[in-house]
Formats: structure tokens, sequence, C-alpha cells
């Protein structure tokens, strides 16, 4: 689990990071990186291109955390520079998709390899192919779609951060992920039919 930060530690760190401390860098690089990962992973669904792009995401933070005026508004900038770092990739690749989902009695399935763990040999098999399954949804969507699906349910971002985070309105977040999530939901639901 990504270790949490207060407010004011994170504010102290990234003004280290702005006077050209690498010890703050890291401390930021530790503290975001994998959560950043997991991010990228889930839009773009590839092990080497989110380890790709995540260096990349960290790379401009680094080339550019100076510019940041606000450290309040950190975490919303750094999940844009991550989300423009697929965009681009996605565009180069001439690839598009999108993400979203929504409705919070809908069971989705951990994919930490952690939680895995835990689980007796059917349920990890059932959580391996329910992930499959999720992944080739989110990879179906729209990237308006994918985005606020993955930041919604495997961030566990409040919708308001969303729409910050994505510069849109609420009301537009709130409805893409409810469709996305009525997306994954119909993927499930053939893959269930198919097993009976």
């Amino acid at each position: 689990m990504p270790e949490e930060i207060s407010h004011e530690e994170l504010r102290k760190v990234i003004r280290g990071v702005q006077d050209g401390s690498p010890e703050a860098f890291q401390r930021l690089y530790v503290l975001f990186s994998k959560r950043i990962y997991n991010f990228i992973w889930r839009l773009i669904g590839s092990t080497e291109d989110a380890e790709d792009l995540t260096q990349d995401t960290f790379l401009k933070v680094h080339s550019e955390l100076r510019t940041l005026r606000d450290p309040d508004q950190f975490k919303f900038w750094l999940y844009r520079i991550a989300r423009n770092e697929v965009y681009q990739k996605l565009r180069k690749s001439q690839r598009a998709t999108e993400v979203s989902i929504d409705e919070e009695d809908f069971f989705f399935p951990s994919l930490v390899a952690e939680d895995a763990l835990e689980l007796d040999p059917e349920r990890r098999f059932l959580a391996h192919e329910l992930s499959g399954i999720v992944q080739r949804a989110l990879e179906s969507m729209s990237p308006k779609y994918r985005d606020v699906f993955v930041l919604a349910v495997f961030q566990k971002m409040k919708y308001d951060d969303i729409s910050e985070t994505v510069g849109r309105s609420l009301l537009s977040v709130k409805t893409d992920v409810y469709r996305a999530r009525l997306i994954v939901k119909d993927y499930v639901k053939t893959y269930l039919k198919r097993q009976t």
C-alpha cells in the first residue's frame, strides 16, 4: 500500500525538489511512482509501456516541478502529466482507448499481487479471470471513459478530484464513470453466461 503523507510534509518535499534536492525527488518518487504506474498500466494495458511511461512522467516532473506554483495542486498536476504521456504514446501507436466506471455496489477484484496471494486457489483463479475481463473492457473504451474509471475505481479518487484532474465538469465525470461501469458489467455478465 502506498505510503501516506500529510499536506504539510508533501509541500516540504515539493519545495525541496524545486530547490534541487535529489533526496526530495527520490522521496516524491517513492511516494507516487507505484500509484502512477498502476494508473498508466490500467490505461495502456502493457507492463513494459507502463514502466517506460512512469519513468517519462517522473522525468517530466523533475524538469517541470519548479513551474508548479501551488503545491496543493501537485497530485492533479502529476496525474495530468501521466495521462498526457499515455495519450502521446497512444497517438504515436495510432491506438485510442477510454475508461470509466460507476455504481459503488459493483464488485471489482483487486489486481494487486499481494492481495491475490491471500486468496485460496479457486478465488485467486476467479480474481485473475475477472481481472482479465475488466482489462478487456477497459481496452474497449474510449480514453475519456477509461481515465475516469481508473481514477474512480482503482485509484479511489473522489469525483471532485477526478474532475480537477481531467479538467471536465463534475456531471460529465459522474456520467462517464457510470457509463464505463455499465460497459464493464456487460463484459462480466457475458463472461459469466459463457461459464454456465
